[in-house]
Formats: C-alpha cells, sequence, structure tokens
C-alpha cells in the first residue's frame, strides 16, 4: 500500500489534464512536430495513459506549464489545486500569454459558434427584446476579447 500523500483519483486528475490539454493544444504529434514541447510523442502519450504499467508516469512541471499554454486554459495548474482543496481563479490574462496555435482556432470558432446561437435564439420570435441585446453583448464582447488574444499572439511571433 503507497503511503504517498496524493492518492490515485488526485493523480488521474493530473493524467486527465495532460489528455486534455493535448486535445485542446492540437494533438501530440503536432506540438511534437513544432517543437513546442521538450518531450517526445512516447513521453506525453505515457503521461496520460491510465494504464497500470504508465500509472507513475507524468509529465515534468515545465512541459505541464506549455501544455497549458498551448491549450489555453491552467488544465494541470486547476488539477492540482483541485487536488489541493484550492480553486483557480482568473487574475488578468495578457492577451499575449502563450503560444499560438490550433486551440486558439478551435477556442474561437467556438466563442463564434456560441454567438451565432445566440443571435439566431434572439431573432426565432421576430424581436430583440432587452435580454436577447444583453446576451448578443456578452457573446461579443467573448469574441472580441479572443480576437483580441489571438491578434496579439500573433502580433508577438512576428
Amino acid at each position: 500500500m503507497s503511503r504517498r500523500p496524493s492518492s490515485e483519483t488526485m493523480r488521474n486528475g493530473l493524467k486527465l489534464a495532460t489528455r486534455l490539454s493535448l486535445t485542446a493544444a492540437g494533438g501530440a504529434a503536432a506540438l511534437v512536430r513544432e517543437r513546442l514541447v521538450r518531450v517526445g510523442e512516447a513521453a506525453l502519450s505515457f503521461a496520460c495513459s491510465p494504464h497500470v504499467d504508465h500509472e507513475e508516469r507524468f509529465v515534468a512541471l515545465d512541459v505541464a506549464l506549455d501544455l497549458d499554454f498551448l491549450a489555453g486554459e491552467p488544465l494541470h495548474a486547476r488539477a492540482l489545486a483541485a487536488a489541493q482543496g484550492y480553486e483557480l481563479r482568473l487574475l488578468e490574462r495578457s492577451a499575449s500569454a502563450g503560444v499560438f496555435g490550433h486551440s486558439d482556432i478551435r477556442n474561437l470558432t467556438r466563442e463564434f459558434a456560441d454567438l451565432q446561437d445566440t443571435m439566431f435564439a434572439a431573432l426565432d420570435d421576430g424581436t430583440i427584446c432587452r435580454k436577447d441585446r444583453e446576451a448578443i453583448l456578452a457573446e461579443l464582447a467573448d469574441v472580441e476579447r479572443m480576437a483580441a488574444a489571438i491578434r496579439a499572439k500573433v502580433e508577438a511571433s512576428a
């Protein structure tokens, strides 16, 4: 029996964070090909595998940080905080944080789809009420914020 202070559930949460960040960032193959992480595909695969043969394999903190930046959200940091009974709170996001990647495109597409859904819903009854207007403006603000962050990342990469 293990005497480690972390539980299997907590460690599986870290593996899930690795898997989610890899998916959000465009996949292990793309990250390795672009040299955005310092480890190879096999190491990334083992780090997110729940299989008993890989239960002790995780990404190092610097790789987790890179993956969180590339995913566009602090998945590993959130898993670590939750395991210790804490919750992360966004202080202020730097628009230039991270590197422009697949996750930015995917996230902008999702935000735009949310805006589109909100606008179609507002027009369903033929009129835009105060609640509809506020919802549309909130979704527009999200799209604008995301676009500004992407612009800063792209400008910083030139």
